[in-house]
């Protein structure tokens, strides 16, 4: 066993540990790579031939235990050996690592004659550079359908939908004998390889989020091919956008008791850091639970930012771009460089609260003149709800309304706007909406029974977005301008 003939990986936000342990290694004659955080040791692996790889475990963003579950769920680098080389000496931090899949477990300060026969056990069966550049994601994408078998497990039976970024398909767990749904990733948007890199932090993020309101994740991997996948509970029912669709309009009672646990689920999301960016009824799904009971879910991370120091070390957004669905994304949102927390999905959700119980969007968009609905968001207020549908509860009304605050400090959180449409939910009466506006005498009730929802989620260019107002004012929308 020749060491040159080997290259190992050397993962380590030290600088001083990182480089110390490679040049010890060097001098033992192995090729050595480093990284200095978890996104960049994944790219280093996928484009270059690793024998192993010496892991930290407390990195900035993508920390020891996210990279080694992303390698295995990942065929290409199932059997790449994994050493993690740690501070950590607690024994469930031990049990964790083994149970995603180390090879062996090494505590700091290393012993190097210890670390250095480890490392030659882990490669005595091993043949070198056996890891290499994934192929074209393009054609293996093109390849995946009906009949398709992912991870030797899940095997695609028929497409129930797609959107810009992914298809779901209703599939099978062969080894559980149990019904299943998959989102494969379409590389229809932006540069492929950042593509496949956002959708597979997205599988991070989503397992991160346990919460009986959003959609459970339940495995995530990347294909040989280089194609990424996501298996998911399978759900029972409809999407909000098409209970809309076909009612037109929902009763108060109705709207703060669907609402309030999608909320709760936003509000555990935002405490792990993790904004969910694209909000809308399309996202919200009403499940059928194993009574017939309605369970909201919210689906579709697929475009949620890791806030913090996260999403600084991985840098994922596109530059110049913004994703979600204009019709529903806050003002801060379309501010270049614009910083943003959870309270911008509060006002996607005051978008929706104002949609489910008028039956219209604040501000329509116009596909003559798509950048209007920007500067309305940044602008404009929108018009009272019982200006539209007199029905709609004073409260309600005004609890909507503040979602839609230009300014976020002045929004609630998602927990507080949970709570407070909670406690609506439990007194408000139980009665069919009103189409008649508050004040007969005022403009405005809505001319559609039914609503638009149908709107594509698109990159927008933040160059073309409209600046606010000069002294920060807002002018009121009138629909019927």
């Amino acid at each position: 066993m020749q060491t040159s003939d080997y290259t190992l990986l050397v993962v380590d936000d030290n600088e001083e540990n990182r480089d110390l342990l490679s040049r010890r290694l060097q001098r033992k004659g192995f090729k050595t790579l480093v990284a200095e955080d978890g996104s960049r040791a994944l790219e280093v692996i996928d484009s270059q031939a690793v024998d192993l790889v010496l892991l930290d475990i407390m990195m900035p963003g993508l920390n020891g235990f996210d990279v080694l579950r992303i390698l295995r769920g990942q065929p290409q680098t199932t059997e790449l050996p994994v050493i993690m080389v740690t501070a950590k000496t607690q024994s469930e931090d031990v049990v964790e690592a083994l149970e995603l899949g180390a090879n062996d477990y090494v505590t700091k300060p290393i012993d190097f004659p210890i670390v250095l026969a480890r490392i030659m056990t882990q490669l005595r069966s091993r043949r070198p550079g056996t890891t290499a550049p994934a192929p074209s994601i393009e054609a293996a994408a093109a390849a995946i359908g009906p009949g398709t078998v992912l991870a030797d497990r899940y095997r695609l039976d028929r497409k129930l939908g797609a959107g810009n970024y992914g298809a779901v398909y209703l599939a099978q767990h062969l080894d559980l004998e149990k019904a299943i749904a998959v989102k494969v990733l379409q590389t229809t948007f932006g540069a492929e390889q950042e593509a496949v890199a956002r959708f597979r932090r997205e599988g991070v993020a989503a397992c991160r989020i346990k919460h009986p309101h959003a959609v459970a994740i339940l495995d995530f991997g990347i294909t040989p091919g280089g194609v990424a996948f996501l298996v998911m509970e399978l759900l029972e029912g409809r999407s909000l956008e098409d209970e809309l669709a076909n009612e037109g309009i929902l009763g108060a009672r109705r709207t703060a008791a669907l609402m309030a646990p999608v909320c709760e689920a936003l509000a555990e999301a935002h405490r792990a850091g993790i904004v969910h960016r694209d909000i809308k009824p399309a996202n919200i799904f009403l499940h059928r639970g194993a009574r017939g009971e309605e369970v909201p879910k919210v689906l579709d991370f697929g475009i949620a930012k890791l806030v913090g120091e996260a999403a600084l070390a991985q840098k994922l957004t596109l530059d110049g771009y913004i994703l979600g669905t204009p019709a529903y994304m806050a003002p801060e949102r379309f501010r270049a460089k614009g910083a943003y927390d959870g309270r911008a999905d509060v006002y996607s959700v005051g978008i929706v609260l104002y949609q489910m119980l008028t039956g219209r969007l604040p501000f329509p968009p116009t596909p003559d003149d798509p950048m209007a609905v920007m500067a309305q968001h940044l602008r404009m207020a929108p018009p009272p709800l019982r200006k539209l549908v007199g029905s709609v509860p004073a409260e309600l009304d005004a609890l909507t309304l503040r979602c839609l605050e230009k300014a976020a400090d002045r929004r609630p959180t998602a927990g507080e706007l949970a709570r407070e449409l909670a406690q609506l939910a439990d007194v408000l009466p139980d009665e069919p909406p009103v189409l008649e506006p508050a004040d007969p005498a005022s403009p405005g009730a809505p001319t559609l029974a039914r609503p638009v929802t149908a709107l594509r989620t698109e990159p927008v260019t933040l160059e073309d977005a409209a600046p606010p107002p000069e002294g920060g004012g807002t002018e009121r929308f009138d629909p019927e301008d």
